[in-house]
């Protein structure tokens, strides 16, 4: 009866362990789901913030706003730069002085949680007279010069107060033709190729080590 009882306490030891290392998951599991959310809901209320700014607008910008990738999209070609240069036009000057000022306003509301604005130019593959290695670095180029334009235009509209903080998150990226609009066939669709994209990255690596954080307490 005696080995019964040490048998029983140790059951009960055991059993106690158990159930407080179950708890113990249970609590990181719930913590991490939490802080997971908490990421989502982030993406999610910016993505609803830019929507319901701009969407009224986007059919006369030529553009559309990408909900997984917090992309705002210039689509139509004509309305931003003439064949082969780097200058904006006339239109794409309007529609930056009607979008940008409140879009920063958006994203500096939540600029703990994004790490990076990216203003991308994109090309289709076409270049006359050149080989895919030439065409590619022409346009390498070309998409650098109007990422490049595009930002300088958009920083000159840029209040004084705002503009340190556009400094430290916003970059210019030329793309060349690296992410090619295809169409159904698989072909390449040069007008839709041609583009430019402004993408909110938001800042998944705290989130990470916050998760590993959690994961280690």
């Amino acid at each position: 009866s005696g080995l019964m009882m040490v048998f029983l306490l140790i059951s009960v030891a055991y059993s106690s362990q158990v159930k407080t290392q179950s708890d113990q998951l249970q609590q990181k599991n719930e913590q991490i789901v939490g802080i997971s959310n908490s990421y989502s809901d982030n993406r999610q209320q910016i993505y609803d913030a830019l929507n319901d700014s701009f969407s009224s607008r986007f059919d006369e910008w030529g553009a559309v706003l990408d909900r997984d990738t917090l992309t705002l999209r210039f689509n139509d070609p004509a309305l931003l730069f003439e064949t082969g240069s780097d200058e904006l036009t006339l239109r794409f000057q309007q529609i930056l002085a009607e979008f940008w000022i409140d879009y920063i306003e958006i994203l500096s509301a939540h600029a703990s949680d994004i790490r990076e604005v990216r203003i991308e130019g994109h090309t289709s593959s076409e270049w006359a007279d050149a080989d895919t290695q030439a065409s590619y670095f022409n346009n390498m180029q070309l998409s650098q010069q109007r990422t490049r334009t595009t930002l300088q235009y958009c920083y000159n509209l840029t209040p004084a107060t705002m503009q340190p903080w556009v400094r430290g998150n916003v970059t210019a990226n030329g793309m060349s033709f690296s992410r090619l609009i295809v169409d159904d066939s698989g072909f390449e669709n040069p007008t839709a190729s041609r583009r430019v994209e402004f993408t909110v990255v938001v800042d998944s690596r705290s989130t990470l080590e916050e998760i590993g954080r959690a994961l280690n307490d």
